[in-house]
Protein backbone atom coordinates (compact mmCIF):
# COMPACT_ATOMS: atom_id res chain seq x y z
CA UNK A 1 0.00 0.00 0.00
CA UNK A 2 1.26 3.37 -1.12
CA UNK A 3 1.80 5.85 1.61
CA UNK A 4 0.46 9.63 0.94
CA UNK A 5 2.93 12.17 1.69
CA UNK A 6 1.28 14.28 3.89
CA UNK A 7 0.69 11.22 6.11
CA UNK A 8 4.28 11.21 6.41
CA UNK A 9 4.81 14.63 7.65
CA UNK A 10 2.17 15.03 9.79
CA UNK A 11 4.12 11.83 11.01
CA UNK A 12 7.09 13.25 11.67
CA UNK A 13 5.70 16.74 12.76
CA UNK A 14 4.17 14.66 15.85
CA UNK A 15 7.58 12.79 16.82
CA UNK A 16 9.45 16.59 16.41
CA UNK A 17 6.79 17.92 18.93
CA UNK A 18 6.92 15.44 21.24
CA UNK A 19 10.68 15.15 21.54
CA UNK A 20 10.44 19.09 22.21
CA UNK A 21 8.43 19.15 24.88
CA UNK A 22 10.21 15.68 26.80
CA UNK A 23 13.47 18.03 26.20
CA UNK A 24 11.71 21.43 27.65
CA UNK A 25 13.21 21.03 31.80
CA UNK A 26 11.10 21.56 34.40
CA UNK A 27 10.93 24.34 36.72
CA UNK A 28 13.11 23.94 39.76
CA UNK A 29 11.37 24.03 42.66
CA UNK A 30 11.76 27.33 45.04
CA UNK A 31 13.60 26.68 48.16
CA UNK A 32 12.93 29.55 50.45
CA UNK A 33 15.92 30.61 52.67
CA UNK A 34 15.67 32.42 55.97
CA UNK A 35 16.69 35.55 55.69
CA UNK A 36 19.76 35.60 58.55
CA UNK A 37 18.68 37.14 61.76
CA UNK A 38 20.01 39.88 63.50
CA UNK A 39 22.62 39.42 65.90
CA UNK A 40 21.43 39.63 69.76
CA UNK A 41 22.08 41.84 72.44
CA UNK A 42 23.77 39.78 75.50
CA UNK A 43 21.52 39.49 77.89
CA UNK A 44 22.86 40.87 81.40
CA UNK A 45 20.96 39.11 84.05
CA UNK A 46 19.38 41.17 86.83
CA UNK A 47 21.47 40.98 90.06
CA UNK A 48 19.06 39.16 92.87
CA UNK A 49 21.82 40.37 95.54
CA UNK A 50 20.19 41.95 98.55
CA UNK A 51 20.81 45.94 98.94
CA UNK A 52 23.41 46.10 101.29
CA UNK A 53 22.61 46.72 105.16
CA UNK A 54 22.29 50.11 106.34
CA UNK A 55 25.10 51.70 108.77
CA UNK A 56 23.96 50.93 112.08
CA UNK A 57 22.69 53.67 114.57
CA UNK A 58 25.32 55.68 116.20
CA UNK A 59 26.83 54.07 119.63
CA UNK A 60 25.17 56.91 121.60
CA UNK A 61 22.30 58.75 123.42
CA UNK A 62 20.85 62.27 121.95
CA UNK A 63 22.28 65.17 123.67
CA UNK A 64 18.83 65.96 124.87
CA UNK A 65 18.84 62.80 127.53
CA UNK A 66 18.25 63.29 130.90
CA UNK A 67 18.33 61.52 134.09
CA UNK A 68 16.61 63.00 136.76
CA UNK A 69 19.48 64.20 138.60
CA UNK A 70 19.70 67.32 139.33
CA UNK A 71 23.07 68.24 139.34
CA UNK A 72 24.15 65.82 136.27
CA UNK A 73 20.96 67.30 134.42
CA UNK A 74 22.29 70.57 134.95
CA UNK A 75 25.45 70.03 133.11
CA UNK A 76 23.64 68.05 130.17
CA UNK A 77 21.67 70.77 129.49
CA UNK A 78 24.60 73.20 129.33
CA UNK A 79 26.38 70.76 126.69
CA UNK A 80 23.20 70.39 124.94
CA UNK A 81 23.39 74.16 124.31
CA UNK A 82 26.42 74.81 122.76
CA UNK A 83 26.63 77.69 125.34
CA UNK A 84 30.28 77.76 126.45
CA UNK A 85 29.04 80.10 129.50
CA UNK A 86 26.70 77.59 130.62
CA UNK A 87 28.95 74.92 131.38
CA UNK A 88 31.66 78.05 132.64
CA UNK A 89 28.63 78.89 135.50
CA UNK A 90 28.52 75.43 136.55
CA UNK A 91 32.13 74.93 137.29
CA UNK A 92 32.99 74.51 141.17
CA UNK A 93 36.70 75.54 141.20
CA UNK A 94 39.30 73.63 143.83
CA UNK A 95 41.81 75.63 145.82
CA UNK A 96 45.08 74.38 146.32
CA UNK A 97 48.64 75.34 147.07
CA UNK A 98 50.44 76.33 143.65
CA UNK A 99 53.75 75.02 143.33
CA UNK A 100 57.28 75.83 141.77
CA UNK A 101 58.54 72.59 141.46
CA UNK A 102 59.89 71.98 138.39
CA UNK A 103 57.94 69.41 135.55
CA UNK A 104 54.76 67.99 134.49
CA UNK A 105 52.09 67.11 136.92
CA UNK A 106 51.35 68.09 140.51
CA UNK A 107 49.76 71.01 141.49
CA UNK A 108 49.30 74.03 139.73
CA UNK A 109 52.72 76.14 138.78
CA UNK A 110 52.86 79.02 141.07
CA UNK A 111 52.66 82.00 138.53
CA UNK A 112 55.19 85.22 138.71
CA UNK A 113 54.56 86.89 142.24
CA UNK A 114 53.00 83.75 143.27
CA UNK A 115 55.11 82.09 147.05
CA UNK A 116 55.29 78.41 147.07
CA UNK A 117 52.05 77.30 148.50
CA UNK A 118 49.51 80.13 147.61
CA UNK A 119 46.23 79.09 147.46
CA UNK A 120 44.77 78.82 143.87
CA UNK A 121 41.35 78.67 142.27
CA UNK A 122 41.56 76.40 139.36
CA UNK A 123 39.83 73.55 137.58
CA UNK A 124 41.60 70.44 136.64
CA UNK A 125 41.69 68.85 133.20
CA UNK A 126 43.36 65.27 133.20
CA UNK A 127 44.70 63.25 129.77
CA UNK A 128 47.70 62.18 129.39
CA UNK A 129 49.02 64.88 131.78
CA UNK A 130 47.09 67.01 134.04
CA UNK A 131 46.86 70.74 133.68
CA UNK A 132 44.21 73.32 135.14
CA UNK A 133 42.46 76.52 134.18
CA UNK A 134 42.63 79.09 136.37
CA UNK A 135 39.07 80.99 137.83
CA UNK A 136 40.95 83.74 136.17
CA UNK A 137 40.66 82.66 133.08
CA UNK A 138 37.45 80.79 132.56
CA UNK A 139 36.15 83.27 130.47
CA UNK A 140 38.77 81.57 127.99
CA UNK A 141 37.11 78.22 128.65
CA UNK A 142 35.43 77.30 124.97
CA UNK A 143 33.62 74.79 126.33
CA UNK A 144 32.97 71.12 125.02
CA UNK A 145 32.39 70.03 121.55
CA UNK A 146 30.43 66.52 121.58
CA UNK A 147 28.51 64.40 118.95
CA UNK A 148 26.09 62.53 122.23
CA UNK A 149 26.31 60.78 125.44
CA UNK A 150 27.70 57.70 125.70
CA UNK A 151 27.27 57.12 129.12
CA UNK A 152 26.27 58.45 133.07
CA UNK A 153 27.67 56.75 136.60
CA UNK A 154 28.01 56.82 139.49
CA UNK A 155 31.93 57.04 140.32
CA UNK A 156 33.83 54.84 142.67
CA UNK A 157 35.96 55.28 145.65
CA UNK A 158 38.67 53.44 143.45
CA UNK A 159 38.67 56.27 140.91
CA UNK A 160 41.84 58.02 140.56
CA UNK A 161 41.61 60.94 143.11
CA UNK A 162 43.80 63.55 144.90
CA UNK A 163 43.63 66.63 146.22
CA UNK A 164 44.65 68.96 142.61
CA UNK A 165 42.31 66.43 140.84
CA UNK A 166 39.30 65.87 142.91
CA UNK A 167 36.85 62.85 141.06
CA UNK A 168 33.11 63.71 141.53
CA UNK A 169 30.07 61.98 142.45
CA UNK A 170 28.91 61.35 139.17
CA UNK A 171 30.52 61.45 135.90
CA UNK A 172 29.03 62.04 132.15
CA UNK A 173 30.95 60.58 129.26
CA UNK A 174 30.71 62.27 125.88
CA UNK A 175 31.33 60.86 122.28
CA UNK A 176 33.63 63.74 121.21
CA UNK A 177 35.34 63.83 117.36
CA UNK A 178 37.65 61.95 115.54
CA UNK A 179 40.62 64.00 117.46
CA UNK A 180 39.15 63.75 121.00
CA UNK A 181 37.17 60.77 121.02
CA UNK A 182 35.89 61.01 124.99
CA UNK A 183 35.17 63.20 127.37
CA UNK A 184 34.37 62.78 130.85
CA UNK A 185 32.99 65.70 133.26
CA UNK A 186 33.55 64.84 136.56
CA UNK A 187 29.97 66.08 138.40
CA UNK A 188 30.28 67.06 142.38
CA UNK A 189 27.66 69.93 143.05
CA UNK A 190 29.06 71.29 140.05
CA UNK A 191 31.77 70.68 137.34
CA UNK A 192 35.07 69.66 139.04
CA UNK A 193 37.26 68.22 136.71
CA UNK A 194 37.25 67.45 133.09
CA UNK A 195 39.06 63.85 131.81
CA UNK A 196 39.91 63.71 128.22
CA UNK A 197 40.01 60.21 126.48
CA UNK A 198 42.77 59.65 123.44
CA UNK A 199 40.85 56.71 122.06
CA UNK A 200 37.53 55.31 121.54
CA UNK A 201 38.72 51.77 123.76
CA UNK A 202 39.23 54.11 126.48
CA UNK A 203 35.38 54.78 127.13
CA UNK A 204 34.19 51.31 127.86
CA UNK A 205 37.40 50.98 129.79
CA UNK A 206 36.98 53.87 132.02
CA UNK A 207 33.78 52.58 132.91
CA UNK A 208 34.66 49.19 133.66
CA UNK A 209 37.53 50.66 135.93
CA UNK A 210 35.58 53.74 137.24
CA UNK A 211 32.21 53.16 137.63
CA UNK A 212 30.64 51.68 140.57
CA UNK A 213 27.00 51.98 139.30
CA UNK A 214 25.83 52.36 136.06
CA UNK A 215 22.89 55.59 135.57
CA UNK A 216 22.94 55.49 132.01
CA UNK A 217 24.39 52.63 130.48
CA UNK A 218 26.70 52.81 126.99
Amino acid sequence: MKVKPYLICLLLFSILLSACASATPEPAATIAVAPASETASPVIPTSTEPAPPQPSEPGYHPLSTRTGIDDVDAVLAAVESGDPQQLRDLIRFTTVGCTKAVGLGGPPKCQDGEAEGTPVEVLPFLASEGYFLRAADVSNFPGVNVTGLYAVYKVSDSAYSEEAYPVGEYAVMFVGDENQPGIVIQIRDGVVRIDYLYSSAYLDETIQRDAAELILAP
